[in-house]
């Protein structure tokens, strides 16, 4: 455990975490058809970081795309009202964003990735011929394309949700802020204050992704 908490930390001051985050998002996901159903994946519950970046692009690709439908999965427990679960609460963020309700479907039984496409698959069959596009979390996006396909659906692409840097210039005079001076200055040293720490987030992520994937593929998912 010493050894793979020193190996995480050197690794964490390279870009190699970043791209294997980048990797997972976008080595699955390619696709060069107009989609005639966009996907949004299950994650965390409404309102939450990773619900409103999927609400965001699909919005995004609807705009592009107005005669797509969005299929939203998200499970809900049972006896609860529509009107009350995550995926209701994304559908009217997705109406806020200038998606028609029309165009919008909800797909409340799926508690991971298998059973989403299963589900999806049952409110309309046709799917599995048409044109789909996934929206996931980036590290979600190989094993999410790899485990539609293995449910029959022919044409599947991705559309990770990657966030934004925030301002690219962060660097400060630590002396013109006042405080003890007596402590290293580390206001010119974004790595450390920044990178460092978001790389080491992404190790923890992409491993567990990998595991994932790895499970997926010894239960035939994928």
């Amino acid at each position: 455990m010493g050894g793979l908490l020193l190996f995480m930390i050197i690794f964490s001051f390279t870009t190699g975490p970043f791209y294997l985050y980048y990797w997972l998002g976008k080595s699955n996901s390619e696709y060069h058809f107009s989609p005639k159903h966009v996907i949004v994946m299950g994650g965390a519950g409404y309102p939450s970081a990773t619900a409103l970046l999927r609400s965001y692009y699909a919005s995004e690709l609807f705009k592009k795309h107005p005669d797509c439908d969005i299929y939203v999965c998200q499970p809900s427990s049972v006896g609860l009202p529509v009107e009350k679960s995550d995926a209701y609460k994304i559908s009217q963020d997705l109406m806020l964003r200038g998606v028609d309700s029309s165009n919008i479907y909800l797909e409340l039984i799926g508690k991971n990735t298998r059973e989403e496409a299963l589900e999806v698959a049952k409110i309309n069959p046709t799917l599995k011929s048409e044109n789909c596009v996934l929206v996931s979390s980036p590290e979600h996006m190989k094993r999410a394309v790899a485990v539609f396909q293995k449910a029959g659906f022919k044409h599947v692409g991705g559309e990770p949700t990657f966030d934004l840097c925030g301002p690219t210039d962060l660097l400060y005079n630590d002396k013109d802020l006042g405080g003890n001076k007596r402590l290293p200055s580390i206001g010119q040293e974004t790595q450390l204050r920044y990178q460092f720490w978001n790389h080491f987030v992404y190790q923890i992520i992409c491993y567990r992704e990998l595991m994932a994937i790895t499970w997926y593929w010894l239960r035939g998912w994928i």
